[in-house]
């Protein structure tokens, strides 16, 4: 297996989706990671805002592999979803969704991409 194999297998394993929203002073606060693996979605937010739990619990209850082809009923898988979820989750007003490279756990996504920069910006 050549290098381009092993990298088009291995992000195929995982995908996954930051979610910002718009702050008082028109900044980006980055709230949200979903990471999506063919099977399921996991997500984790900042905590302390009831409707940004709420999204999120709605996000991961309620998302289905999106429909692969409108004229039959074949869906995806929900590394398809992320896709779909980077317009739908985002107005540009006042959320925005962008995809990062994915990591082995949830955990981890949210501890890179939210919490250090958070960090990052409280300084």
């Amino acid at each position: 297996m050549g290098w381009r194999a092993s990298r088009v297998s291995r992000r195929q394993m995982s995908r996954a989706t930051l979610l910002f929203e718009r702050q008082a002073d028109a900044s980006w606060l980055p709230t949200t990671v979903i990471l999506a693996t063919p099977n399921r979605l996991q997500g984790t937010c900042l905590p302390g805002n009831r409707d940004r739990d709420a999204r999120l619990a709605m996000l991961l209850r309620d998302a289905r592999p999106p429909l692969l082809n409108d004229s039959t009923d074949e869906r995806g898988t929900f590394l398809d979803w992320v896709d779909s979820a980077l317009s739908a989750l985002a107005d540009g007003h006042t959320t925005w969704a962008t995809s990062v490279v994915p990591t082995a756990t949830v955990e981890a996504l949210y501890q890179r991409e939210v919490v250090c920069a958070v960090a990052t910006t409280e300084v």
